[in-house]
């Protein structure tokens, strides 16, 4: 089979299982249920105290105004789309086990390398399709309580807002990616969708403890966190700039960051690219090297 034959066939699979729908489905509900609670606390009157500011529940619905919804609608996928995202890319990695198809696709293709590849592709690509979809759920939810609300004239629909609004996708992808490649991975490795489920959530979940575990416990440990995802991710997603008052589901304000001394945006890119790379690679020498024709694929 050539790649073009691959990606469809992967594809066609993943397009098939209802995992990937149910992924989808329950992306786009986390983004409408949000809304509508964010939406109904902000027809209360008076203030509330966040991150010791304080703001009037007024801001909460300018917030979700369709010139500032996707920001976010772009939180909410990054911290509770993340999850999900690993659930996909571990059945996709580790389902092939379980169903025994393993050693039958491993023999039809050209290629062991161009299997594994075209299957990362096509669970990067519905990612992000998935990402795409919760922002237009965002963007159409938003547009309803604007025009209802009187919220805007649509005037700020410019060249720099479409290209703002682009930059903060593409860094809401960027800081799913090394969790996405560590569940692929780890579903490999251990050819089993829960290996991938159980390693990506424990990452995602684990990590920031042990983090602010490191950070008190002085030197030479406070400084390691910076070198790890959760770090890197915080000062990626801090480019976005949620709106006021709007809850940031405990992601790390830009003067927090400032006192960790993390790294610059730059940096903390190239570190989580890195991540990325370093466990797709693994993923790939595993699976290359492992014994997938004979007996379970052990």
């Amino acid at each position: 089979m050539n790649m073009r034959t691959l990606i469809a066939a992967e594809f066609f699979k993943l397009r098939k299982r209802m995992m990937t729908w149910v992924v989808a489905g329950l992306t786009v509900g986390l983004i409408v249920l949000l809304y509508s609670v964010m939406w109904s606390i902000s027809t209360r009157a008076g203030t509330f105290l966040s991150n010791s500011q304080r703001f009037s529940y007024q801001e909460v619905r300018r917030g979700l105004f369709l010139q500032a919804g996707v920001p976010f609608a772009l939180a909410i996928i990054a911290q509770f789309g993340t999850l999900l995202a690993v659930i996909l890319a571990s059945g996709a990695a580790g389902s092939e086990y379980a169903w025994g198809t393993v050693r039958l696709m491993a023999t039809s293709s050209s290629g062991r390398l161009k299997l594994i590849s075209a299957r990362l592709i096509v669970v990067c690509a519905l990612v992000a399709g998935i990402v795409l979809l919760a922002v237009v759920a965002a963007l159409v939810y938003s547009a309803v309580i604007t025009q209802l609300n009187g919220g805007a004239d649509f005037g700020f629909l410019t060249v720099a807002f479409v290209r703002t609004q682009v930059y903060a996708f593409g860094r809401t992808l960027l800081v799913m990616a090394p969790f996405v490649a560590l569940a692929f991975a780890a579903a490999v490795i251990w050819r089993s969708t829960l290996a991938g489920v159980g390693t990506g959530l424990a990452v995602a979940f684990l990590e920031p403890l042990v983090s602010g575990l490191m950070r008190i416990g002085g030197s030479p440990w406070r400084d390691i966190p910076n070198y790890l995802i959760d770090s890197n991710r915080d000062v990626i997603l801090a480019q976005n700039r949620l709106p006021a008052g709007l809850p940031d589901f405990g992601q790390a304000s830009a003067r927090e960051l400032r006192n960790r001394g993390a790294h610059s945006v730059e940096e903390a890119a190239l570190i989580l690219l890195l991540y990325a790379a370093a466990f797709i690679a693994i993923s790939f020498y595993v699976y290359r090297r492992r014994d997938i024709t004979s007996g379970s694929g052990g």
